[in-house]
């Protein structure tokens, strides 16, 4: 005995709804299990590794989270002397971290840097830029020449300070601090610092 054509509309909307219902779950779960991974990838705050070298880091500190909220770990290294040499307390731990955005050229590294005191202080810099002041005697062209253009490159010039901006191709904070020595050693070189960099919020 066949359905009637009640019956047949009945049986169709329950399929329906069973399909509907079956497939959402399915999409749920496989949103869940994406952002599940996503969290453990290296990088990530929750994954507790590094994006590069898988180092074991600490959880990040809430304001660094709170300024740069969504980003990659890139470089992590702990017990280090600040690099800009802004901490009283000593000892610092030093995050470079990729922050977040929808297009390549809205995202940028950051240096954020921790220190061990009581007050835990941190200080945020430009990770891939550093400023560099030229003796009056001098000028970009003498730099340029001193500079190996796969390590550094000059990408303009501060116009209240007179330093320039030289991009560090290589920027884990080791990296940094060797950079830094170096270009503060050249003869032609005043004086040498980071970046600062401010949170938007």
């Amino acid at each position: 005995m066949g359905l009637g054509k009640r019956e047949r509309k009945f049986t169709i909307a329950i399929g329906l709804i069973i399909g509907v219902t079956a497939s959402s779950m399915l999409v749920r779960y496989a949103l869940d299990v994406k952002d599940e991974q996503a969290a453990q990838k290296p990088g990530n705050y929750n994954s507790l590794h590094s994006a590069v070298g898988n180092v074991k880091f600490p959880p990040l500190p809430e304001q660094v989270q709170k300024a740069v909220p969504n980003g990659i770990v890139v470089f992590f290294e702990a017990n280090r002397t600040s690099l800009d040499d802004w901490s009283e307390e000593g000892m610092v731990d030093s995050w470079v971290i990729e922050t977040s955005g929808s297009f390549r050229s809205e995202r940028l590294f950051v240096l954020a840097e921790v220190n061990h005191g009581p007050t835990s202080q941190t200080q945020f810099f430009r990770a891939s830029e550093v400023y560099v002041k030229l003796n009056r005697s001098s000028d970009r062209d003498t730099l340029e020449d001193r500079l190996d253009e796969n390590k550094f490159y000059i990408i303009g010039k501060n116009s209240v300070s007179s330093e320039y901006i030289v991009q560090v191709r290589n920027f884990s904070p080791s990296d940094l601090d060797e950079a830094l020595r170096f270009l503060q050693s050249l003869p032609e070189v005043n004086s040498v610092r980071l970046s600062p960099w401010t949170p938007k919020h």
